[in-house]
């Protein structure tokens, strides 16, 4: 017998079976390389940056070392002492730090973008070779706050490349 529903005879559709996730396309294994080293690549990176700039964390917490203890001559040659050997880390085999104080000051000028150590040179020059009785505390102390705020600034922002105007 017919049936009069021709419908009736239909079966359900069977959906195929679904696409497994592994294994992968070959495609896939080339971007998961390329990820990991990318990955790779950037904390080698952000390491070598973090380690290269240990000079400049170590020079600002001794510069605050500097800076809390009192205005004196001694200050004073401490912080262009430490402006020296800052200046013989980054820029060792040109050896800077052997310049005269002006020559020096001129030199720090040059390897920073930043306006800094506009201060009388001549001044400083004095203040730096003086003995403790020739200058009052007023001009170590104003030679002091200015020379430790452009080193400051001078630490952590100058170029480590080789600066213009300056042979070696």
């Amino acid at each position: 017998m017919n049936n009069p529903d021709p419908l009736a005879d239909l079966r359900d559709i069977h959906l195929p079976e679904a696409i497994s996730i592994w294994p992968l396309a070959p495609g896939w294994f080339v971007v998961i390389a390329l990820c990991l080293a990318a990955i790779a690549w950037l904390a080698w990176r952000l390491n070598h940056r973090h380690r290269s700039r240990l000079y400049r964390r170590q020079a600002l917490q001794q510069l605050q070392r500097i800076i809390d203890e009192e205005h004196s001559p001694q200050q004073l040659q401490r912080l262009f002492a430490l402006l020296r050997q800052t200046a013989n880390t980054v820029y060792g085999e040109q050896r800077f730090s052997s310049l005269g104080v002006v020559d020096f000051i001129d030199f720090l000028k040059a390897s920073s973008h930043l306006q800094l150590f506009d201060c009388d040179q001549e001044a400083l020059q004095r203040a730096l070779y003086a003995s403790d009785n020739d200058a009052t505390a007023d001009d170590y102390q104003q030679l002091c706050t200015v020379l430790a705020r452009d080193t400051r600034r001078w630490i952590s922002q100058h170029r480590a490349d080789h600066p213009r105007g300056h042979a070696c």
